[in-house]
């Protein structure tokens, strides 16, 4: 009897072992496959990849407006102007002087565009106004240095350096303007909140977005559809960019950088963009820690601002000038808007 009872306990035992060999095993496939999507996610968000010009030949004819015009710039003569970052990164710009002491505004482009074909009504507007015109390309983009783009968590500091070069290369009379569109707009946002320099007067965004882990929720709403889905392949890639990149998504946010600030900005997006809703900008727009305004009504596009709209660009003079050169400006890049809707209805 005894004996019987010991092989029983023993082949409970064994199955007891077998279950938790099992769990283990499965709990193992399950760590490895979640690493194995944060890896990925990371390479494909993240690493430097080659950046190819659309082709002229197969271009339509707003294509290849924008693109000879893009090629045009480019062959402008310019000042090729190479900083080095804080963590040691070597960023490349080129700069367009117009007029002496005139304000300089720094362009800074979207994700895995170019500082060209990103930039040309800008520098359409800023050669008929003479305003100076810094075109930046990002870290991990085209002639800067760094294999990995961070989506804005150093990127942010790098727009900072930006500033202080122009400052230190001009003298604090000189007011400066941060401008960028799409990833380069929420850069340029989230530096807001810190130590730039006296002069920079304004930041304007062009399409830019909250922060990097609402794009990717966004990005990923098709495909997963319910938000605790969307939520845990956000948590799955910031895990990615800790482990694989060393940096924590959480710390790019618009909103939080806009709280903190009084730096005056300008803030432009379109109702019909799909890849960053117009919705980003009213958070971004109700964030911002300075006097708000209301949007403008009866145009294309979305217009908003906080702190004094027109001390934008009081130093550039000019601001309905450029206001009314703004449809064509935002039409390239953010999709023809239709009039404005109600707040809420997004």
């Amino acid at each position: 009897m005894n004996l019987q009872c010991m092989g029983i306990a023993m082949m409970k035992i064994c199955v007891n072992r077998r279950r938790i060999l099992i769990i283990l095993l499965i709990l193992s496939i399950g760590i490895l496959t979640l690493l194995g999507i944060s890896k990925y996610s990371f390479q494909k968000a993240c690493l430097r990849r080659e950046i190819r010009w659309p082709d002229l030949g197969i271009a339509d004819d707003w294509q290849y407006e924008i693109l000879t015009e893009a090629y045009k710039i480019k062959n402008e003569p310019n000042r090729k102007i190479t900083i080095t970052a804080s963590d040691g990164v070597q960023l490349v710009g080129h700069y367009y002087e117009r007029k002496k002491n005139a304000p300089v505004i720094i362009f800074f482009h979207g994700l895995w565009g170019n500082c060209y074909t990103n930039n040309v009504p800008i520098y359409r507007i800023t050669e008929e106004k003479e305003w100076n015109l810094l075109l930046v390309n990002l870290r991990a983009h085209n002639e800067s240095g760094g294999d990995v783009s961070t989506l804005g968590v150093l990127e942010r500091y790098d727009c900072r350096d930006w500033a202080n070069w122009v400052d230190f290369e001009f003298g604090e009379q000189v007011p400066i303007f941060l401008m960028g569109i799409s990833m380069g707009g929420a850069v340029a946002v989230m530096s807001s909140d810190l130590e730039l320099p006296e002069s920079v007067c304004g930041i304007i965004d062009d399409a830019g977005f909250t922060s990097p882990l609402e794009m990717i929720k966004i990005g990923s709403k098709e495909k997963l559809r319910f938000e605790l889905l969307t939520d845990l392949f956000a948590r799955i890639v910031n895990a990615g960019t800790k482990i694989w990149g060393g940096f924590d998504l959480k710390e790019a946010n618009a909103c939080a950088a806009v709280s903190k600030t009084s730096v005056p900005v300008l803030i432009i997006h379109g109702d019909k963009d799909k890849t960053a809703p117009v919705s980003m900008a009213y958070k971004i727009y109700k964030s911002c820690k300075s006097e708000r305004k209301a949007p403008l009504s009866g145009w294309k596009a979305v217009l908003l601002w906080s702190v004094r709209p027109i001390e934008i660009f009081a130093e550039i003079h000019d601001f309905q000038g450029f206001a009314g050169l703004h449809p064509l400006f935002f039409g390239v890049f953010a999709a023809m808007a239709v009039d404005f809707p109600p707040e809420g209805q997004f």
